[in-house]
């Protein structure tokens, strides 16, 4: 039986506020081709500060013009409020930006750690009175869903529904978002199933939580020291009716081979480059 084809999927995002750092800069690869990349920090409402990754290569495969080098060029040049200020800097548009799998291995638990970013590279100066805009659209075969629990195994109220997604390239994007609304937790439970496909809409959560920890001493007063956490959620604030397993027209368990094999490889070019690293200080020392 031939391969059955994976579709492209909605896979949209939208943000719109204040530039608060611009660190999109052109840089050279190890074979002399020119590249931009880094990211641009977006302020949003309740404060969250929303950075949104770039990349771009000057020159498309055939040598031939990129047209998406050429407009986010343009983007360096964009103040921010590093450089001019929290009340000079503009506002910025970043449509058709997508949430994609950032996954990497991690060498010290021997495990592909799955975890996501914002890439965009259709963006615009706003007027500086636009509102804020913070929204996602995607698309995909439903995975898991399972509560979040304490660290004492207590419930929280808290869900975690784990979606595939299937990007350009048939590149799986194995995404994991956090719904806590009763009304969500309710019509997800009841009505969401393991493979069904559905569209999921709502807003990217990045904040700073500060935990100040004490450490009694001998005597005297205790030491207080204050840690900083971000939090990073795909949150849902509304969701299509599913479309069943059977009818979606693409099976759970075919994405499920697609994300073994491009984790194999996320750990295969990890454990390469190390290999490479380590020989390149044998041969230096």
């Amino acid at each position: 039986m031939a391969k059955q084809e994976l579709k492209q999927m909605i896979n949209r995002v939208t943000i719109q506020g204040t530039i608060m750092d611009n660190n999109i800069e052109v840089k050279v690869d190890s074979k002399g081709r020119r590249y931009l990349s880094g990211p641009v920090e977006v302020k949003v409402d309740n404060d969250y500060i929303v950075p949104v990754d770039t990349f771009a290569y000057e020159l498309k495969s055939d040598g031939t013009k990129n047209g998406l080098y050429e407009r986010l060029v343009k983007v360096i040049d964009y103040p921010s409020a590093r450089t001019v200020g929290i009340a000079q800097a503009p506002k910025i548009t970043i449509s058709n930006a997508r949430v994609e799998d950032n996954s990497f291995y991690s060498e010290r638990d021997d495990r592909v750690v799955n975890n996501w970013r914002i890439s965009g590279a259709f963006m615009r100066l706003a007027a500086n009175d636009a509102k804020n805009i913070n929204e996602f659209e995607v698309e995909g075969i439903i995975a898991s869903i399972k509560e979040v629990t304490g660290r004492d195994g207590e419930p929280t109220d808290t869900y975690q529904l784990k979606l595939f997604n299937v990007g350009f390239g048939e590149k799986v994007n194995e995404l994991t978002f956090t719904f806590d609304d009763p009304e969500a937790i309710k019509y997800i439970n009841e009505n969401y199933g393991i493979g069904d496909k559905v569209t999921l809409c709502g807003q990217i959560v990045y904040d700073q939580v500060e935990r100040t920890v004490e450490k009694e001493l001998g005597f005297g007063e205790p030491v207080k020291q204050t840690y900083t956490n971000t939090i990073r959620l795909l949150r849902i604030t509304a969701g299509t009716e599913p479309t069943p397993a059977d009818e979606s027209g693409i099976a759970l368990k075919d994405l499920q081979t697609v994300v073994v094999t491009q984790n194999k490889m996320i750990k295969e070019r990890a454990e390469a480059r190390n290999q490479s690293a380590a020989a390149k200080s044998t041969t230096t020392a």
